[in-house]
C-alpha cells in the first residue's frame, strides 16, 4: 500500500511547519539557516556566548547554533580548560547533553561527576548546575523548552 502524494506532501508541510515557524533572528546561528531542515554546521564557526546570569565572567563558551525550533535548541559549545561558568539553574528548560571532547567536572544539584567524551548528562528545568573544563571540551546540548518560547528565551539568556 503506497501514500498518496497528497498525504507525503502534507507531513512534509507539516514537519515544516515545526522549523520555519522560526522567522526571526537565533542569537548565534547564520542568518542563512534559520528556518530550514537541514543546517550546514560544519560550514559555520561559533561565537563566545556570555550568558545573562554571568556576572564576573567574559564568556567561557564558544558556541555555534546547530538547530533550533520553538520548543528546542542544540549548539555545540567549546570550553577551554580552566574555564568555570556561574552556578547557575534555568526556569523555562531542561538540558541533554553529549560530551563530544575532553573532559569535564559537572555538578548537577548536590552531586558532581566527570563527564568524558563520549558521556551523557541531563541537568533538569530549575537544578543548580555548573561546568568547569578538566580539559578543552566540545559538549553537545540540547535544551528542550516544555512550553515553546525557545527562541525568545536562549535570545535573552544569551543578548541576542
Amino acid at each position: 500500500m503506497s501514500k498518496t502524494p497528497t498525504t507525503a506532501v502534507a507531513r512534509k508541510s507539516k514537519r515544516r511547519a515545526v522549523v520555519s515557524a522560526v522567522t526571526g533572528p537565533v542569537a548565534f546561528m547564520h542568518a542563512d539557516d534559520i528556518g530550514k531542515l537541514v543546517v550546514p554546521g560544519s560550514k559555520r564557526t561559533g561565537a563566545r556566548l556570555q550568558p545573562n546570569y554571568s556576572t564576573q565572567e567574559d564568556g567561557v563558551d564558544t558556541v555555534k547554533v546547530l538547530m533550533a525550533t520553538d520548543t528546542v535548541i542544540a549548539f555545540e559549545a567549546f570550553r577551554p580548560r580552566g574555564a568555570i561558568d556561574t552556578a547557575h539553574q534555568h526556569p523555562d528548560h531542561h538540558s541533554m547533553v553529549y560530551q563530544k571532547q575532553g573532559r569535564t567536572r559537572m555538578r548537577i544539584g548536590d552531586e558532581t561527576f566527570v563527564v568524558e567524551a563520549g558521556d551523557s548528562y541531563f541537568h533538569p528545568m530549575g537544578v543548580v548546575h555548573q561546568h568547569e573544563a578538566l580539559e578543552d571540551s566540545i559538549r553537545i546540548e540540547t535544551k528542550i523548552y516544555p512550553k515553546g518560547g525557545a527562541i525568545r528565551s536562549w535570545n535573552r539568556l544569551v543578548g541576542g
